[in-house]
């Protein structure tokens, strides 16, 4: 089964997933007289960075948390995509099943075979020609649609349309 392929904003997030499942997973910050540093690596001793004493404390926050709200963020989006897929599964679920487009042209062919429905066609529509054969009625048929071919009727939205007001009147004609 082939997938399709996957969009700009889920290569970013799988690139970013892989950056963190090969990063340390323990991180510490510690602070001296140069700033405060976010640390790393075994035993939390590998300085990553150094935020200086004099930069903004909200963008001081933001560095040195970054870490840490990434792995949350990333779990939490996993876990929300999880739930998200759950409930697409159970909407699908609860959909009723899509059945078959309808297959005007057999069932036309079918109307075509029918007694009654050449006897409307006849009286209906003006088919004067003797013996009523299943080719005259079809032909007729294809005339009143304004069809080249009963296949017309699965393609052509518009034939299809006049087909279902054709077999309308017929059923209405036979509860006469």
């Amino acid at each position: 089964m082939s997938h399709p392929a996957a969009s700009p904003n889920q290569k970013r997030l799988d690139a970013i997933r892989s950056r963190l499942e090969l990063a340390s997973n323990a991180w510490g910050i510690n602070a001296d007289d140069q700033g405060t540093h976010l640390l790393a690596g075994e035993g939390g001793k590998e300085v990553i960075a150094i935020v200086p004493t004099a930069a903004n404390l909200d963008d001081r926050e933001l560095v040195l948390r970054a870490p840490d709200d990434l792995r949350w963020m990333t779990e939490r989006y996993g876990k929300l995509a999880e739930r998200l897929r759950a409930a697409e599964r159970e909407l699908a679920r609860l959909q009723p099943p899509r059945s078959e487009p309808k297959n005007y042209a057999t069932e036309c062919a079918m109307k075509c075979h029918e007694p009654a429905f050449r006897v409307f066609i006849q009286e209906q529509h003006g088919l004067d020609e003797k013996p009523l054969t299943d080719e005259r009625v079809a032909t007729r048929v294809r005339s009143i649609l304004n069809i080249g071919s009963r296949a017309d009727l699965n393609t052509n939205r518009a034939a299809a349309a006049r087909w279902r007001e054709l077999v309308k009147a017929y059923d209405a004609w036979r509860r006469r």
